[in-house]
């Protein structure tokens, strides 16, 4: 839905790069919890579907299912963090660190609906635009071919791309804390756990930061 050939580019490439270290983490680490697996798994099918509607033929994809996939996701992360162990640290923490990533899913979940419901082909370049019930067509020029319609639903984009950055931010503060802390020793266990870790948070990052500027065109 990206009309900006640029900024489709760049975020074509940011959400396959984070999609390929999530499968990564979720298949490399063997040593990991099931669950701690199954989210890098869920991360890697959030970029991949993020990838996918910053295209114009990601329109094309069912949107039901991704409603109903992501919708579990996000259900699952809270579940997780109640239900299942969660180390020395209390089940609160817990709750707290996996909310930023239930809210990610659920504004996958809210997205793929909005783009089935709520949005139009706009013509760009020399191609034609199709009217659709509930749907604009965005401007000449747009940095997206599709945007919201509703008042309300472009409301909700915005706040969702607000806090979304929001959780850009903290990730990246929380990242460059953790990356001053890693323990220099080369080969030492912790050093890499915490290695990944900075990595990780870096990747949520960039994540929510790519979901912010997906919202933020959709208003």
């Amino acid at each position: 839905m990206i009309a900006a050939t640029g900024l489709r580019w760049i975020l074509t490439l940011l959400f396959c790069a984070l999609a390929a270290y999530g499968l990564w983490r979720a298949f490399a680490a063997r040593s990991h919890a099931w669950s701690t697996r199954l989210a890098h798994g869920l991360h890697a099918v959030m970029a991949l579907a993020m990838f996918a509607m910053a295209w114009s033929w990601g329109m094309d994809l069912p949107a039901s299912p991704q409603v109903v996939f992501f919708s579990a996701a996000a259900v699952w992360f809270v579940v997780a963090a109640l239900a299942l162990p969660t180390g020395p640290g209390p089940r609160g923490r817990a709750l707290a660190g996996a909310l930023p990533h239930a809210v990610m899913t659920g504004a996958m979940a809210w997205m793929a609906a909005a783009m089935s419901s709520g949005m139009s082909m706009g013509a760009t370049g020399g191609g034609q635009a199709h009217d659709m019930p509930g749907m604009d067509m965005s401007a000449p020029g747009a940095l997206a071919t599709m945007t919201l319609s509703g008042t309300g639903d472009r409301w909700s984009a915005g706040l969702l791309a607000l806090l979304l950055l929001a959780l850009a931010l903290g990730w990246l503060a929380k990242g460059f804390d953790t990356g001053r802390t890693t323990p220099r020793v080369t080969g030492d266990a912790s050093s890499g756990g915490a290695a990944h870790a900075a990595w990780d948070l870096g990747c949520h990052w960039l994540m929510a930061l790519g979901m912010a500027v997906m919202f933020a065109v959709m208003v």
